[in-house]
């Protein structure tokens, strides 16, 4: 099954809960066959397509210039866009 988790601030975890729920789920997902990506901020320090088997997605978030709050709809908005294309 194809599987994408949007909303996270990627993976491998630096943030919080929910990234390491995602973090965990996704890893878990490949190792049962699933084909898994997961979608990231630009800024995230993890750059490879790849981690654990679940493919990295990298989506512009502008946090520097609209803000935290207003730079998470933005990137969660363009991450679905993209997601429903795929």
């Amino acid at each position: 099954m194809k599987i994408a988790i949007l909303g996270t601030r990627g993976i491998p975890n630096n943030y919080g809960g929910f990234e390491q729920c995602a973090e965990y789920l996704s890893s878990g997902l490949v190792k049962k066959g699933h084909d898994i990506t997961i979608y990231s901020p630009h800024f995230h320090p993890y750059k490879k397509d790849m981690y654990k088997g679940v493919n990295i997605i990298r989506m512009l978030s502008p946090e520097k210039i609209l803000g935290k709050s207003a730079s998470n709809f933005f990137y969660d908005y363009l991450c679905f866009v993209d997601a429903t294309r795929r």
